[in-house]
């Protein structure tokens, strides 16, 4: 897999200090597979570390369907491997985990910019 990928609502790319992805724009359903081959992209690339990030601070909106998926590869992350997702408030991350219960989980967590 390139290590971009772009289409008319998003792009990704990796990030350059740590191991993980950054995206932009409009997270949506249809983003489920490529974001998911990304971070294993990712994570094949950075073997040695116990920690993934996902920059959303250059998202506008992350569709429910999106939020699940990133669930789902956390939930699948072998330990001691964590995902981190960074993200503005506005996208409410915090408030939307909680609903769901998934704020206690062990391999996931957020960190408001």
């Amino acid at each position: 897999m390139s290590d971009h990928f772009i289409d008319d609502l998003m792009f990704i790319t990796p990030l350059g200090h740590a191991p993980g992805i950054r995206l932009f724009g409009q997270i949506t359903a249809a983003h489920k597979s490529p974001v998911a081959l990304a971070l294993m992209h990712c994570r094949g690339q950075h073997q040695d570390t116990t920690d993934i990030t996902v920059d959303l601070t250059g998202v506008h909106h992350l569709s429910q369907q999106a939020l699940i998926a990133l669930i789902d590869v956390a939930r699948a992350l072998p330990p001691p491997l964590c995902l981190t997702l960074r993200a503005r408030p506005e996208l409410g991350l915090k408030q939307r985990l909680a609903d769901h219960g998934w704020h206690e989980m062990d391999d996931l967590r957020i960190s408001d910019t």
